[in-house]
């Protein structure tokens, strides 16, 4: 039995290598998304006949920003996730596993682009 446990090895040498890295850009990502700018923008802006208006759309632009960064740092995370089920799929010879793998990279690759497709469309 001690023989069996020799003989097998992993068969994706520095995986959680690779994840630990993908966690910390992930992590940078999240820190400097464009809510925290809209947030710091907003502050300083106002004007002496203000009627309250302004208030509440600036306050539903900012949580837009936060709603759309963070649907963008969850398409990055699906982007990784995707690329590392691939490489997996590809290296076992898994058909199934590389297409479910393709599925989550353009998924993730759709999410990142929301805010780009939103302004194309006029929506924000």
């Amino acid at each position: 039995m001690h023989k069996e446990l020799e003989v097998m090895k992993p068969r994706c040498k520095g995986l959680w290598e690779r994840c630990r890295v993908a966690a910390v850009v992930l992590y940078y990502r999240l820190l400097t998304s464009t809510p925290i700018r809209a947030l710091a923008a907003e502050k300083g802006k106002s004007t002496a006949t203000d009627t309250g208006v302004k208030e509440v759309t600036d306050g539903i632009d900012v949580i837009k920003e936060l709603v759309l960064g963070c649907v963008g740092g969850v398409g990055v995370i699906f982007l990784a996730w995707g690329l590392l089920d691939f490489g997996t799929g590809y290296s076992a010879h898994d058909t199934t596993q590389q297409s479910q793998a393709i599925k989550k990279v353009i998924g993730g690759l759709i999410m990142v682009a929301v805010p780009a497709i939103l302004k194309l469309l006029g929506v924000s």
